[in-house]
């Protein structure tokens, strides 16, 4: 049945061997949607249709596509039908690399043969100016034979030292220009030679597309040509630049989306609409299954083959040590961890959400693995900047800007270049961030932040009447000054051990500073001092504990 013209049409993988009227065309990529993992293409065709029957040949898609996702559409005069559309893998005839290398071989042996050419006429100005200053020289020299003198006068000098000029003048010339046209021989032969080597002798594939059509009388037409291919995707990263303000401003951050475009499929994307889609056509399409996971009990068969081990004597010992690692078992592990890896891989697939990013103006992407680099967006929110300091590790307090996303479309993960007041600070990371979500970005040391934490006490003993235990006790001062000239947020992180041992007893000490929170972000034992800090003000948080464990025991702490 035939359609007709901008009515989609699904490719067949079949190629008829023989066409009513073979029409050949070009055609150009006019659009490109590019995913995380994989590309759509939009090839244009224009072409001039005779009336009857014709078959539009297309043969410059790459080799690599997605047959399969051959889809063809078109416009132009009343009447014109398109009966099916045909797909071929065809090799183009490597004859034309050939010839290239041919070409580019006989310009070497060419620049080899002047270059030997010019080495014999630097041998012979060689000779030249070694015979002309031995002349010369006989010519200056006395005759040590009293009938024969040979004297110079005045005159005969100086016509001689002329002549020796004019000739060693011309000698060394011809010796300098030979030496640089060496040197140019030498670097083009190194050119050739380079691009002599990214000649492929190996064929390429090319996607013969054959679309089947009718028309009614002589008319224009218009195809476009859609497919996939997998050898192409883009990355999403960021420049995030703070304002810091000065008395009575808000602070914000501009965050700037950018893109880093790649493809390699065999064809140049020259001056094509670019959109970028969050979707990912070649992952999972669907949310993996879980099946059933019964825990079984082997020990007591274990147990039992063990009595009757027992009861045979030790030479059977390997028949229960078999059983009890039988095949089911190891197969049962092999199950659990298949299965979890499974369960790990769904976490990191992002779902949920899909945008579309058109880039502005037309975008060229070469086939030869260049990255491009686009800008999507930019957009600007308000900041609220806290100072945070952890000084059991570092003795800096980290400005942390946090920020709210409004925008309509979520933030994916990617790299983040930092830039505080105008100055990089360095590269960050931003986890995906859904609209209306909060997020944070550290953007470096503070220096007008002071923090220094100082041990105060540190004793270990004994105490009790009747039964002995031991014990330790530690204190420190944490002492924080801005030097800031506006107050700054402020929160510092330090911790205490836990034990979930009964007899292990950990408690504050009395003097300690109540801290903000305690088990920060559900993490035993951590806590937070949050505060404001006034300008040129210094701020001093008392913290400390004692651990109490039996005689017996011997504790440690897990780092884990």
């Amino acid at each position: 049945m035939r359609l007709r013209l901008a009515t989609i049409i699904f490719a067949t993988t079949s190629l008829s061997t023989a066409f009513a009227a073979d029409l050949k065309s070009t055609s150009n990529v006019d659009a490109v949607t590019v995913y995380p993992s994989g590309a759509e293409v939009t090839r244009v065709a224009e072409v001039r249709l005779p009336a009857g029957e014709t078959t539009l040949i297309l043969e410059d898609l790459p080799g690599e596509l997605d047959a399969q996702s051959i889809r063809v559409e078109g416009s132009g005069g009343q009447g014109i039908e398109i009966g099916s559309v045909d797909t071929k893998l065809i090799y183009i005839s490597a004859q034309s690399e050939e010839e290239e290398r041919a070409r580019l071989e006989n310009q070497i042996e060419t620049l080899q043969d002047e270059r030997q050419a010019l080495d014999q006429t630097l041998s012979d100005a060689d000779y030249q100016k070694r015979l002309l200053l031995t002349l010369a020289d006989k010519q200056l020299t006395p005759s040590t034979n009293p009938e024969k003198p040979n004297t110079i006068d005045a005159t005969q000098l100086g016509g001689l030292l002329d002549l020796v000029s004019v000739k060693l003048g011309a000698i060394s010339k011809t010796i300098h220009e030979a030496q640089i046209r060496q040197r140019d021989i030498d670097k083009q032969v190194g050119d050739i030679q380079n691009a002599l080597a990214n000649v492929a002798p190996a064929k390429a594939s090319k996607m013969q597309v054959a679309v089947h059509l009718t028309a009614p009388s002589e008319t224009d037409g218009l195809f476009k040509v859609r497919y996939r291919i997998g050898n192409a995707g883009w990355a999403p990263f960021y420049d995030a630049r703070l304002t810091t303000p000065d008395k009575n401003q808000k602070s914000r951050i501009e965050i700037v989306r950018r893109a880093e475009v790649m493809q390699s499929s065999g064809e140049s994307w020259d001056n094509v609409a670019l959109t970028l889609s969050t979707a990912r056509p070649l992952g999972a399409t669907a949310a993996p299954e879980l099946w059933e996971q019964e825990i079984q009990i082997y020990r007591p068969l274990a147990a039992k083959m063990k009595e009757e081990n027992d009861a045979l004597g030790s030479a059977d010992k390997s028949v229960a040590e078999s059983v009890v690692a039988s095949p089911r078992v190891d197969e049962l592990a092999g199950l659990l961890d298949k299965r979890n890896s499974e369960q790990k891989q769904a976490l990191v697939e992002i779902a949920g959400f899909q945008a579309l990013y058109g880039i502005q103006g037309r975008v060229s992407v070469d086939n030869a693995g260049t990255t491009k680099k686009v800008r999507i967006s930019t957009d600007s929110f308000d900041a609220a900047l806290n100072a945070i300091a952890v000084p059991k590790i570092d003795a800096s307090a980290y400005l942390t800007a946090s920020f709210t996303v409004k925008s309509e479309a979520p933030m994916l993960p990617g790299t983040v270049n930092l830039y505080r007041d105008g100055v990089f600070m360095g590269q960050g990371a931003l986890p995906l961030l859904n609209p209306n979500e909060e997020a944070k970005l550290g953007f470096g040391a503070d220096d007008l932040i002071k923090v220094k934490r100082t041990e105060v006490k540190r004793k270990t003993g004994e105490e009790g009447i009747i039964t002995s235990s031991n014990v330790e006790e530690r204190a420190w001062d944490i002492v924080v000054k801005n030097l800031h000239d506006v107050a700054v947020p402020v929160t510092v992180f330090d911790q205490v051990p836990f034990s979930t041992i009964e007899d292990v007893i950990i408690l504050p000490m009395a003097t300690m500073t109540l801290p903000t929170e305690k088990d920060f972000e559900k993490r035993r034992g951590v806590l937070a001092w949050k505060f404001d800090l006034k300008s040129k003000a210094e701020e001093t948080i008392k913290f400390g504990y004692k651990v109490t464990w039996p005689q017996n025991f011997q504790v440690g702490m897990n780092l884990e």
